[in-house]
């Protein structure tokens, strides 16, 4: 049987490697057809960015937990140091971020998420005091707790000629007014512990946030 040549249209035998007329090959070896990758379906490819994408809504609380506790004992060292509480719960704040995201680097941490994570210290760091002062309070008569805390709000205060000063201290020495101070104490306490570390912690989540961008 003939063929027509590919190239000049003369037949060609078949079997002849070589056309007669112009002497163009005839043996042609057609190469596989290259496999194209199988396209990802929109589920494999929704399936695989959810495993490599960073999570941003939630907190491992168990690693919060570690990374505010390790925060908060460097957090008492900066106070006893410095004599600033409000220092102190800062760098907490800002430290429990810098632990967290040690401990769970696929996680992206956003500026709300450090501040979260801020807050849940400073609110452990509050506890902290809150139990402490309850163990102290514990084994002290209630003149001595009385005494103890006139002599901490005197030495802070100085010698102030204000006279709302004196009015404080006067409300003080009522056992009413010692019991509206203390309250107003501890709350004061605790938005000043959660200002102050979620302040930090959402500073340190913004210059980490910062860093990553490329």
């Amino acid at each position: 049987m003939e063929h027509p040549c590919y190239k000049c249209g003369a037949s060609v035998e078949d079997g002849t490697p070589f056309c007669g007329r112009c002497n163009a090959p005839q043996i042609r070896v057609s190469a596989p057809e290259s496999l194209a990758p199988a396209a990802a379906t929109p589920e494999l490819a929704v399936e695989r960015y959810a495993s490599y994408a960073p999570s941003s809504s939630a907190l491992e609380w168990s690693q919060a937990s570690f990374s505010a506790g390790i925060a908060l004992l460097v957090a008492i060292f900066i106070i006893v140091v410095s004599k600033s509480t409000g220092l102190g719960m800062l760098a907490a704040g800002f430290l429990s971020v810098v632990l967290y995201r040690w401990r769970c680097p696929a996680v992206r941490i956003t500026a709300g998420i450090g501040a979260r994570l801020g807050a849940f210290t400073g609110a452990l760091g509050f506890a902290v005091v809150g139990v402490t002062l309850a163990l102290w309070t514990a084994f002290r008569s209630g003149k001595e707790i009385h005494d103890a805390f006139l002599a901490y709000i005197q030495q802070n205060a100085g010698q102030s000629s204000d006279p709302r000063f004196q009015q404080v201290l006067d409300l003080f020495n009522t056992p009413g007014g010692f019991t509206l101070i203390m309250i107003f104490s501890l709350i004061m306490t605790l938005i000043a512990f959660l200002i102050f570390s979620s302040v930090g912690g959402a500073i340190c989540a913004f210059l980490l946030h910062r860093k990553e961008q490329p």
